[in-house]
């Protein structure tokens, strides 16, 4: 069964939007994918509100974490429907770079801490007229915070 046209271009801009943005890191890019009104949301980082902010975010999360990389899962491929496309992913990176204190618990205040994360996610993109305009995301961000060493570890 193939994909109505519009649900299918919805799939492909969000593949193009996930390669610029979160694998090479190219945050101008928001400004072709994304609506004005653009909206993101993931735990580890909050709700922010508009493309300067976002963009503000993912560049400051860079600095702090120079390798960081999001790959998605495939040969999964991403889920369209109507408005609609969810992505599977994994990603994370070493801490080298810039304090990061953009996290809930505080963050990593010192430079190059040394310290790595690696967890996976789920996310949510809400099209309108091409454009992305809502990305709600789930990462397995306790992993993540328990790996920075920002959250104990229950023993076993």
């Amino acid at each position: 069964m193939s994909l109505a046209p519009q649900t299918e271009q919805n799939r492909r801009t969000v593949a193009r939007y996930w390669d610029e943005v979160w694998t090479k890191g190219n945050v101008s890019a928001i400004d072709d994918f994304c609506a004005d009104d653009f909206k993101q949301f993931y735990p580890l980082h909050g709700a922010i509100s508009g493309k300067e902010n976002v963009k503000k975010m993912l560049s400051g999360f860079r600095e702090s974490f120079p390798n960081l990389s999001f790959t998605l899962l495939l040969p999964i491929p991403l889920i369209a429907e109507n408005d609609y496309v969810v992505a599977r992913w994994i990603g994370g990176g070493k801490h080298t770079g810039v304090p990061c204190l953009d996290l809930p618990l505080g963050g990593l205040p010192v430079p190059n801490s040394g310290r790595e994360m690696r967890f996976s996610g789920t996310t949510i993109f809400t099209l309108r007229d091409g454009k992305i305009v809502d990305e709600v995301g789930e990462e397995s961000g306790l992993l993540a915070l328990q790996q920075l060493g920002l959250l104990a570890q229950k023993k076993k």
